[in-house]
Order: C-alpha cells, then sequence, then structure tokens
C-alpha cells in the first residue's frame, strides 16, 4: 500500500513538473508571437512607404 502511494506521489511530481514546462513554454511562444507582431506591423509600414516612394518615383 505504501509503495502504491509513493507511485502516485511520483507520477503526480512529474505531472506537475510537465504542466510546468508546458506553462514556461507557453510564455515564451506567446512573447515571441507578440514580437512577431510588433515585427510584422513595421515591415507593413515600411512596405507603405516604399509603395508611397515608388508612386513618387513613377510620377516624376
Amino acid at each position: 500500500m505504501s509503495r502504491s502511494i509513493e507511485e502516485i506521489a511520483s507520477i503526480s511530481e512529474e505531472s506537475a513538473a510537465g504542466v510546468q514546462q508546458t506553462s514556461a513554454s507557453t510564455v515564451q511562444t506567446t512573447g515571441i508571437m507578440e514580437k512577431v507582431v510588433v515585427n510584422s506591423d513595421q515591415l507593413s509600414k515600411l512596405a507603405e512607404q516604399l509603395n508611397g516612394l515608388v508612386q513618387q518615383f513613377k510620377l516624376e
């Protein structure tokens, strides 16, 4: 009986560690995705500026 309890406790600890790792990975992924969004917005603005400059060049 005692061994069964120890096994259950061990499995619970391993499961908790897995949950913590998943949580840390999720936080890290969220941070990376936020950076991707910021960089995508900057790239979009640069593309708009470039298009504007190209249009000016075509008109002149």
